[in-house]
């Protein structure tokens, strides 16, 4: 019996670090059963380059599936105009989520006002075209729960989770999954360890985030979705629960998120 496909839930394979080998890197990713990619949006400039790229589906690699947003990162580079941009676009190119959108509270980065309405307008965005967000939280989960209470009937997924098991379990009755990558492989990380215990499979979903956040095991490297397996095996250690059966669900829980 073959092994289940595994789903990258969250992976910038349009990033410029794997354009001297991305077929490779794909190719690698299919030899180690991911069957889908899920590309999330940056900036603006950046959306016609994941359009592309995900125009291209060829059966011996995986599928790739196109996000378009506005990163808080990047937010003092947004302009306001540019909401109304992502608008258009996806009318024009349905994706399959908006994001990666949401709060990034590092003290380098942005002014929290300036990240606010970008996330709200994108959430407003999502609800009005009924698709899925995914959300990037950096020491704002209290403050993106209290928002997403505010927006009803939205699903998503909080990519990269970072928060503690009580907020995890706020954000599933708010209709999210938590999506863990490789920091859980990593001897230090009790937290997010802490939380993939204690949650249910069915709220669970799997990513690199590659080119970044290697695993423990590639630490220092560019990180790519082959690694996903991996995540898979630690969360396997903690769980108890057979990788297949971890592979299984949360394929099935992406499938269900984004209707792929």
């Amino acid at each position: 019996m073959s092994a289940p496909s595994l789903i990258d839930s969250h992976c910038h394979l349009d990033f410029e670090s794997f354009d001297s080998d991305r077929i490779e890197v794909m190719l690698r990713a299919k030899e180690n059963d991911i069957s889908d990619i899920v590309i999330p949006g940056t900036e603006k400039i950046y959306w016609d380059r994941i359009k592309n790229l995900c125009a291209k589906n060829t059966p011996e690699l995986p599928r790739l599936h196109a996000c378009y947003g506005l990163h808080p990162y990047w937010a003092s580079e947004h302009s306001r105009l540019d909401i109304e941009s992502l608008n258009e676009y996806i009318s024009a190119n349905r994706p399959i989520a908006i994001g990666e959108c949401g709060l990034d509270f590092r003290v380098q980065q942005t002014d929290k006002k300036t990240q606010l309405y970008f996330f709200e307008a994108q959430l407003d965005i999502a609800a009005q075209n009924q698709l899925p967000v995914v959300i990037h939280s950096v020491r704002a989960t209290e403050t993106v729960i209290e928002i997403l209470k505010k927006h009803k009937n939205l699903s998503g997924m909080i990519h990269s989770y970072s928060g503690s098991i009580e907020q995890a379990k706020q954000l599933i009755d708010l209709n999210f999954y938590i999506s863990v990558g490789g920091s859980v492989t990593y001897d230090s990380a009790k937290k997010i360890k802490h939380v993939v215990k204690h949650i249910p499979l069915t709220s669970l979903l799997i990513e690199t985030d590659a080119p970044d956040q290697p695993d423990q095991q590639h630490a220092g490297k560019r990180n790519e979705p082959a690694y996903l397996t991996n995540t898979l095996d630690m969360i396997s250690q903690l769980t108890g629960e057979p990788r297949a059966n971890i592979a299984r669900q949360t394929t099935s829980n992406a499938k269900d998120l984004f209707k792929i």
